[in-house]
């Protein structure tokens, strides 16, 4: 039976395969060098550290987290945020047929409000990496979240209904106490704008909903856009303009989505999988691969 080695050319005589293979000079100092030494030392400093204060491990794998959750961000996660705060209040405007929760939202207060919020850490909601030293897009994006919900409460909206047009209100419930565990935490780190908006959306699209003609707004708007776009195989602008839909996100994807079908384009064209998450990571792949974010940020794949 050949082997799997037979088709290798043979050695020469008296010599080996391996004969031809460039060597290291031998030099007096033998053993790891210069750099393994010093990376040896390292390492050795580190546990000896470690082992005097073992919190300092926990502190570290914390951090190493948070940069590995910022690192998840989709390339269109800032833009889909700072949309997403302005559609807030263009929805409220709507809805309250005033224009005061717009101009509340493009005041010197919400600016102000952000700022501080971005300088503190931000306390509008559970963004990953949100306290990491510093700029990242997770802080910026938890900074706007609050601003935005600062303006909306001055324009007459609770801090519930704010919470809940930025789409951050906390997940309750059986699935929320799930999705806040910390192994839901660590495999999907980005759970309440994508699980807000679905839920959200969901409760514009009921007959009886109080703003019906808002919804239907952007339910004509969305198939406009998806009929205008259909031949596209990924295009980019329906996330962008779901993400500025806010709460109506759902309706206006999925309308998109049907007259993509119906004008014999693309169909789907992956416009569903781009609108909910802010993450490009799926689970199998936070279990399988968790270093992937160090080496190929999200973001990077938005420029391919």
């Amino acid at each position: 039976m050949p082997g799997l080695f037979d088709d290798l050319p043979p050695a020469q005589t008296g010599g080996s395969v391996f004969d031809d293979l460039p060597t290291v000079p031998e030099t007096e100092d033998t053993g790891f060098g210069v750099g393994g030494a010093v990376l040896g030392g390292a390492a050795l400093l580190g546990a000896a550290a470690i082992s005097r204060n073992p919190s300092m491990l926990g502190k570290f794998f914390r951090g190493a987290n948070a940069v590995r959750q910022q690192a998840m961000l989709s390339g269109l996660a800032l833009p889909k945020s700072i949309l997403g705060n302005t559609g807030a209040a263009l929805n409220v405007s709507m809805e309250q047929k005033s224009l005061s929760p717009l101009k509340n939202f493009f005041s010197r207060q919400t600016l102000d409000d952000a700022v501080n919020a971005y300088k503190t850490g931000g306390h509008a909601g559970p963004t990953p990496g949100i306290n990491l030293p510093g700029p990242n897009p997770g802080k910026f994006m938890g900074a706007l979240d609050e601003a935005t919900q600062n303006s909306l409460i001055r324009s007459g909206r609770t801090a519930k209904e704010a919470q809940r047009e930025v789409l951050q209100a906390p997940l309750s419930g059986d699935l929320g106490d799930v999705l806040e565990s910390p192994a839901a935490k660590y495999v999907l780190p980005f759970r309440r704008t994508p699980f807000n908006q679905f839920t959200e959306g969901w409760r514009t699209m009921k007959p009886d909903f109080e703003y019906g003609g808002v919804r239907n707004a952007y339910l004509a708007a969305g198939a406009a856009h998806g009929a205008a776009t259909s031949e596209e195989q990924y295009p980019v602008s329906i996330p962008l303009a779901t993400a500025l839909a806010a709460k109506y996100g759902l309706p206006y994807a999925l309308a998109a989505v049907a007259a993509r079908k119906l004008s014999g384009g693309q169909g789907g064209g992956g416009v569903l999988g781009s609108t909910l998450p802010v993450s490009e990571y799926g689970v199998e792949q936070s279990l399988s691969d968790p270093t992937a974010p160090f080496v190929n940020p999200a973001i990077t794949r938005f420029f391919k």
